[in-house]
Order: C-alpha cells, then sequence, then structure tokens
C-alpha cells in the first residue's frame, strides 16, 4: 500500500508551474495526543500564530500549556515587511560621530544645519515606569482573537536578521526551558524547519534540532518562507515527514482576527486561504 505521506511522483507539474495545494490534502493528520506541554521557539513575533496558529489553538483547548520563546523583538529584514509598514532606515551617522566646533555656532545657517542633525540623531526618549509595552500588548490580543487564554513569554531580545551568530544563545536559552520539564515525556518542541529558506527561521530550526536531540524532546517544524520556494513536487523538502492539521473556516477565521490584532498590518496572513500558501491547513514536519 503506498505511502498517503509520500508525495513523490503523484503530482504532475507542466510547464514548471506550481501544482494545485489541494494536492496536500493526502497527507497524514498530525496528531499531538500526548503533548501536555508546547514550548515555541518564534524567530519574530507572530511568526507562531501565522504558521501554527491553529495548532497553537487545539493543544491549549486540550489544556496543554504554552510556552514561547520570542528569540527577537521585531520582524527580520530576511523577512517580507508587513503590508503598509515601512523598514526604518539606519542613520548615516550616529548621535556619538556628530562634531561640533564652536565656529559652527556662530554662523546661523550652519547652526541651523546644526540643529537639524541633532534633532535627527536624537535618542528615543524611554518610557516611564510602568508604561505599556505595545508590542506584549498586541501579542496578548492576538492569543485573545486566537482562542488561546494563557502563554507563557520569554523574550531574548535577540538581533533581527542576526540569529544565525547567535545559535549559541538560543541553545542555552531553550535549554533552560526544555532541560528543567517536570514532563518531559508530554513536552513537545515548536519550530520552524531549518530548510525554510530564511536565516533567522533556518538559525532557530538548527538550535531546536540540537536541544530536542539532547533531550529526547519531540520536535516539531513548521513551514514558512518555504511556500514561497517550494510545493508538494519539491525535491528539497521531506514530505514523507510531512503532516497536516485541516482548519475549519472558525479557525481560519480566528487566525485572520488574531493577524488583525497586530495594529492592521495582516501582511502575508492575507495569502493564508488562497493558494499562495497551504490553504486550509497547517503543515508541519516531524
Amino acid at each position: 500500500m503506498a505511502d498517503p505521506g509520500d508525495l513523490a511522483g503523484r503530482i504532475p507539474a507542466p510547464g514548471g508551474a506550481r501544482p494545485p495545494w489541494r494536492e496536500l490534502e493526502g497527507l497524514r493528520p498530525l496528531t499531538l495526543r500526548e503533548c501536555r506541554r508546547l514550548v515555541v521557539v518564534a524567530p519574530h513575533p507572530r511568526d507562531e500564530i501565522r504558521a501554527a496558529g491553529g495548532l497553537l489553538r487545539r493543544l491549549a483547548a486540550r489544556h496543554a500549556e504554552v510556552d514561547v520563546l520570542a528569540l527577537t523583538d521585531g520582524p527580520g529584514r530576511t523577512c517580507t515587511p508587513p503590508e503598509g509598514l515601512a523598514v526604518p532606515r539606519e542613520r548615516e551617522r550616529p548621535l556619538g560621530d556628530l562634531v561640533v566646533r564652536p565656529d559652527d555656532l556662530a554662523d546661523p545657517d550652519t547652526l541651523a544645519s546644526v540643529l537639524a542633525r541633532l534633532e535627527g540623531a536624537e535618542e528615543p526618549e524611554e518610557e516611564a515606569p510602568g508604561a505599556v509595552d505595545h508590542e506584549e500588548a498586541e501579542l496578548a490580543a492576538a492569543y485573545e482573537a486566537l482562542g488561546v487564554v494563557e502563554v507563557r513569554r520569554h523574550r531574548l531580545g535577540l538581533p533581527d536578521a542576526g540569529l544565525s551568530g547567535c545559535e549559541a544563545d538560543v541553545v542555552a536559552a531553550l535549554s533552560e526551558i526544555v532541560g528543567f520539564a517536570d514532563d518531559p515525556h508530554g513536552l513537545c518542541v515548536l519550530a520552524p524547519w531549518s530548510g525554510d529558506g530564511d536565516d533567522d527561521h533556518e538559525a532557530a530550526g538548527r538550535a531546536a534540532e540540537t536541544v530536542c536531540a539532547a533531550y529526547r524532546v519531540r520536535l516539531v517544524r513548521w513551514l514558512d518562507q518555504a511556500w514561497s520556494w517550494a510545493g508538494p513536487e519539491s525535491a528539497e523538502v521531506p514530505w514523507r515527514r510531512a503532516r497536516q492539521l485541516a482548519l475549519s473556516e472558525t479557525v481560519q477565521a480566528r487566525k485572520l482576527a488574531a493577524s488583525a490584532a497586530f495594529g492592521g498590518r495582516p501582511g502575508r496572513d492575507r495569502e493564508l486561504p488562497d493558494g499562495s500558501a497551504p490553504g486550509p491547513r497547517e503543515v508541519f514536519l516531524v
């Protein structure tokens, strides 16, 4: 009997055209019945909601504990910027390099130029104690829209588009969570696939593989950037290990509502239902 998870040789690709994503309906379902605690490795905010929001909702409904290890505090430069969100430009000269001479202050035109440069290089004001963390507020609203009531978040604050140089930090942080788990047999780690095609995602995936191998913890990998370059016929993706989680219309609507909680910047989440991503399902590698 043919392996239903093996798509090789079953999907025609005439003229190099991308096959229809409905071919993924033949994947085996993902089952995590013994998972009582899920540790999510998220390279950027909302990565895990976009790629695995349905799975998070299902496990939370089963009363599984959810921990999110947030590696960076913003979208990486290797990722597509959310629609309508401009990527800030780096300053040409930092404040410390700005030199002001006494003669500059005597000439009105030069003084005006110096003041303009100072204003442009001005350090951002620190938030007052007790000020609202807007990112955390958006994430809390997103999880509430998703239907996940309680999430423990651990923030590392590593640099965007720089995780490949910080893998040791990710391994150490994830080891702190996984290594001291009270119930290692009921623990699962969810992380990006290490072949995803995004530098940050791949670094996070490699770190998760290292930790899960060391502690013999089950690892589930999601695909994200891979959907922009891979199809069900792609030999680079290990489709024999692929599993799917079918999403009801209600769960799809909740994922879109969770995306909208991020300041109305849905970005690539709009692609989820339309065929440029895996359609009404989430796909994982086990």
